[in-house]
């Protein structure tokens, strides 16, 4: 019985006592006033009659409305017994579905979240799967060469793609054991060591597997890249431009065999690595050609030992921001120091000078400061590295560069910025040139980092030795300081 149907009748119960009532009182005065001859005592009988009348009335409406709230209150009692039956009946389902999963021994849960993952019902197992496309535009302008009688065309320009890989990582036999790696289509020779660097080839960027040994302690080992600058450990989808620099790409370490040590704190990072050393320095041009597909374990000679660390300081912000160089509106403010050091030693079969090489030695020390300022950038480094006894005609070598680059967001999804690169050897056997590359441009993001076209122009101060050239970045060596113009424009698809 609802609501408007139990005061419709305890209305009508009600207008039922009026009515009796003023029955009552209109029917005493009719007859006080009409017979006179009737005794008082007659008339006192009626009126109790009719009294007696009202009363059973009264008890009657009465009864009916403790049997309509007695009613409703079984109607209240009937709604929370069925709501407890509900969410009975609700859990045996739930704990149904459970043991039907525990059963079955292969259930797992699979979707996206910053790429495709799938997990195992018990967490011990995951993969995630991601993927890169970047297919860039270029062109460049180059000044007539005199040198020689040498005659081409100024403009130059073509289509590119530096990779298209696959990404594969997670966790296995529990959250102690983590894997990642990545493989696809790339550049044979990216750091421009052996004239192949214009061809594609199949390629194995990463692959390692790490041991978490507590929350702050963790070994990794495989293939990876060597803690030392600050734009190698910023991956190929968060640079600030097209490519990283220049220097990056003769001065970096690079990718290599390795085990690496890697202690993380609240505000500090330290990883001690132990590797077959660099080849993506100097090694090629001064020992000649080798297999031009990296990475190189170790090259053509045995390397007696390589050691790299890093030490970075967190001051502002948490370490995930500092995964990529840009500093969308909305982020946390950070700021964040590197320090690295680098030395490897390589030895040779057969003694100095009778058919064979002295023992060469090679060591790097480099610093970098990384700042973000929610919608803006700023980071700088600095790289000295020395070589000794590489080669019988430059038993020294020493090589000094500065990178400095900026950025700031014009729109939420715009962002512009500049980049200044300068160095190279002292010696002009190694080229001895001073690089002098000013970049500029802009970056449009789609989507975040996942899908965002980027677009620069860099012009050349300084001539571009055949040491320090990059043809993957789209500067060639020249003889002579004629200005070098390059354009490169990039359309990046990540997921």
């Amino acid at each position: 019985m609802d609501q408007d149907t139990k005061q419709w009748i305890a209305t009508l119960f009600a207008t039922r006592n009026v009515i009796a009532v003023v029955a009552v009182l209109i029917f005493v005065p009719q007859n006080f006033g009409k017979d006179f001859s009737i005794p008082v005592s007659s008339q006192l009988e009626a009126l109790n009659q009719q009294l007696s009348i009202a009363e059973s009335a009264n008890n009657a409406i009465r009864m009916e409305l403790e049997e309509a709230k007695a009613n409703l209150n079984n109607d209240r009692w009937m709604n929370e017994e069925r709501a407890a039956s509900i969410a009975l009946l609700i859990e045996d389902v739930l704990a149904d579905s459970d043991t039907r999963k525990n059963l079955q021994g292969n259930g797992s849960m699979m979707g996206w979240s910053d790429g495709f993952h799938l997990t195992s019902i018990d967490g011990q197992f995951s993969l995630q799967i991601g993927g890169l496309i970047q297919s860039q535009t270029m062109a460049r302008w180059l000044g007539v060469n005199t040198v020689g009688g040498n005659d081409f065309d100024q403009w130059r320009w073509g289509f590119g793609m530096s990779r298209a890989q696959l990404s594969f990582g997670g966790n296995a036999f529990g959250q102690g054991l983590e894997y990642y790696f990545e493989m696809g289509w790339g550049r044979a020779d990216p750091y421009n060591l052996t004239g192949g660097g214009r061809f594609m080839s199949p390629r194995m960027w990463e692959a390692w597997v790490k041991f978490k040994l507590n929350s702050e302690l963790d070994i990794k080992i495989g293939q990876f890249n060597l803690p030392f600058t600050r734009e190698s450990l910023v991956r190929a989808p968060y640079q600030m431009a097209v490519f990283p620099t220049v220097i990056e790409f003769r001065m970096g370490l690079e990718s290599t065999a390795a085990v690496e040590f890697d202690w993380t704190t609240k505000d500090k990072k330290f990883a001690l690595s132990i590797s077959n050393g660099s080849p993506a320095i100097f090694h090629a041009p001064f020992w000649g050609a080798f297999d031009p597909i990296p990475p190189w374990s170790a090259l053509e000679r045995d390397t007696l030992y390589s050691v790299t660390m890093r030490h970075e300081w967190k001051i502002l912000g948490d370490w995930a921001q500092f995964d990529q160089f840009t500093s969308p509106p909305g982020s946390e403010r950070g700021i964040m120091i590197g320090l690295a050091g680098h030395r490897q030693n390589t030895e040779f079969d057969s003694p100095f000078p009778i058919g064979g090489l002295p023992e060469g030695e090679f060591w790097g020390v480099t610093g970098d400061i990384t700042m973000q300022f929610d919608g803006a950038s700023l980071f700088a480094s600095i790289i000295y590295e020395r070589m000794t006894d590489f080669a019988p005609a430059l038993p020294r070598v020493n090589f000094l560069s500065f990178v400095l680059q900026g950025s700031t967001y014009i729109t939420n999804q715009s962002e512009i910025f500049a980049r200044w690169e300068s160095g190279g050897p002292d010696e002009e056997g190694a080229g001895g040139d001073r690089l002098q590359i000013l970049t500029v441009g802009m970056n449009h993001y789609l989507d975040g980092q996942d899908m965002k076209i980027t677009a620069d122009l860099g012009f050349s101060f300084g001539e571009v030795s055949q040491f320090m050239a990059n043809t993957e970045t789209g500067w060639i060596g020249d003889l002579e300081r004629r200005d070098q113009v390059v354009f490169r424009t990039q359309l990046q698809l990540m997921f």
